[in-house]
């Protein structure tokens, strides 16, 4: 009898203590913007405009590295929608077409719209909004437009919808249903289509840092591709999961999208390579974030894995208010529950900070310990570099 009043004291005390006792939220202070690995961009802006090369810039922050030519010239598959139901294409220049599994549009005013169905992507085809003609579905389908390497004719601009609309003038494109969903993908040269739409940092910033983004991103693409992933159709990810590609997006701003453009076709050594990044002889995965905590951070401490060329190195700019105006110092309060489900736990009551790591107690004195980047990223805060306020 004892034992069960026991065991039924400590099921009342965590029905009714824990929640009434549950931490509601807690109070984060940092600096920086990002992972922190690799090259801090803020940090080389900064290297730029006191006279620093492209070259000294990538060798600065990654650690024995090479900046030497590398062939560039073959198509990389970059996803730019991910787990779709839907998306649409239009032709948004005055002249070209679009060809969608053989079917033409010609105008501006026809619009395909795609849709994922029981039995595959059904395409359905309208003109000023009045249906057209419905394609059958299909598992699969491709779609070119005129002015590329991939089909003759006058210079066609597409515009993409897939929860937001992209423009692309260069490569062609592929819908393919993986499993409840479709993954949609544009096939690019890596060399110049596909460097010209990487937007990771504005395009007014100093030609040398424009340059030292350039090979970063070269080199970090060179890295992955070859290494299909089937759950996205794709080599690279066209967001912040690997490099944020915008299609024509960068090269169309107004003043500033030529000086993009002429830092790629600077890095550029031939019709067959370009500038890249090199550890022992191997193109580097070129890791780079906004800003730091006035370090840079190690790969073994924000992913794991040792790397020799991704060690910490100072960046004291980045903890500067003027030259990171947004991040140099920040606050965030997360709710109690987003950090317990960042843990995997039902409850936080305790946080600490130990040897790069953050760990978790509950209420039932359950423990669990997390990576500062990993807790970031299921957190929301801006970066890694963080004590929790008292």
């Amino acid at each position: 009898m004892r034992t069960y009043k026991s065991a039924l004291a400590l099921l009342l005390s965590l029905i009714f203590i824990s929640p009434a006792s549950a931490v509601e939220s807690f109070t984060f202070s940092g600096n920086g913007y990002g992972h922190g690995v690799g090259m801090s961009q803020i940090g080389g802006k900064a290297m730029a405009l006191e006279g620093k090369s492209a070259e000294e810039i990538i060798k600065y922050y990654y650690t024995g590295v090479v900046v030497e030519p590398v062939a560039d010239w073959y198509d990389v598959r970059v996803n730019i929608g991910h787990q779709l139901t839907s998306a649409s294409i239009t032709l948004n220049s005055n002249v070209g077409f679009i060809d969608i599994n053989g079917y033409q549009i010609s105008d501006k005013t026809t619009q395909a719209n795609f849709k994922m169905s029981p039995t595959g992507i059904v395409t359905t085809i309208s003109k000023s909004r009045v249906l057209v003609t419905t394609l059958p579905a299909t598992k699969e389908i491709s779609i070119q437009w005129s002015g590329t390497r991939n089909l003759p004719g006058a210079t066609a601009v597409v515009a993409f919808n897939a929860g937001k609309t992209q423009r692309y003038q260069f490569g062609q494109m592929n819908l393919l249903v993986v499993g409840k969903y479709f993954e949609a993908t544009n096939t690019l040269r890596l060399k110049d289509e596909y460097l010209y739409g990487i937007s990771e940092v504005s395009s007014a910033w100093p030609t040398e840092m424009l340059k030292a983004q350039v090979i970063a991103a070269r080199s970090y693409a060179i890295a992955k591709a070859g290494i299909y992933r089937p759950s996205c159709d794709c080599d690279l990810y066209g967001t912040v999961q690997d490099q944020l590609f915008v299609g024509l997006g960068k090269l169309s701003e107004a003043k500033y999208g030529a000086l993009w453009k002429a830092a790629v076709d600077a890095t550029n050594v031939d019709e067959e390579s370009g500038l890249t990044a090199t550890y022992m002889g191997n193109p580097i995965s070129a890791y780079y974030s906004s800003s730091t905590g006035g370090m840079t951070e190690s790969a073994l401490n924000a992913f794991g894995t040792d790397v020799e060329y991704l060690q910490p190195v100072a960046d004291p700019v980045s903890l500067d208010p003027k030259r990171n105006p947004n991040y140099a110092i920040w606050k965030r309060t997360v709710s109690g529950s987003i950090v317990a489900k960042a843990f995997g736990l039902l409850d936080v009551q305790k946080l600490t900070i130990k040897d790069k790591r953050i760990e978790a107690t509950s209420f039932t004195g359950a423990k669990a310990s997390l990576r500062l980047e990993t807790f970031r990223s299921r957190a929301g805060l801006p970066s890694s570099f963080f004590t929790i306020n008292i």
